[in-house]
């Protein structure tokens, strides 16, 4: 009779159920993987949106509202447009010495962020002022 000889290691069965056992354990990791690839691009563009909002208000404090009520302008890959409307005025303003040489109001401006199909609306108040006497006879 003749002895078949066999060696130490796996058979392939005990393989195939390692590499089952391997594929049933890394599915997780995966997903897990994606979830983590899927926030991190959120975070990218939620990144992006807010350095564009502290560009466009930093920009839009520097706008007066009375000389320019409207525009548009360029903010790198973001286009910025507003429109501001005035809320209450006072002219001239009155001051602790009396009447003074400036008038102001309260503006609201509605300003729109848009790049491609993303697009952000930003709403705040702030005051406007213009020069409505001559400072001579203040």
């Amino acid at each position: 009779m003749t002895r078949i000889r066999t060696r130490p290691g796996f058979s392939i069965m005990e393989t195939l159920v390692a590499i089952a056992l391997l594929a049933i354990a890394v599915i997780p990791l995966y997903a897990f993987q994606q979830t983590l690839a899927n926030t991190a691009a959120r975070l990218q563009t939620a990144s992006e949106l807010l350095d564009a909002q502290e560009s466009a208000l930093a920009v839009l404090q520097t706008i007066d509202p009375i000389a320019q009520p409207s525009g548009e302008m360029d903010l790198g890959e973001w286009r910025l447009s507003w429109q501001s409307r005035e809320l209450a005025s006072e002219r001239p303003a009155d001051g602790f010495l009396g009447n003074s040489i400036w008038g102001v109001g309260l503006y609201e401006i509605d300003a729109t962020l848009e790049r491609g199909d993303t697009r952000h609306e930003i709403r705040f108040r702030r005051t406007g002022w213009v020069q409505v006497r001559d400072p001579v006879r203040f």
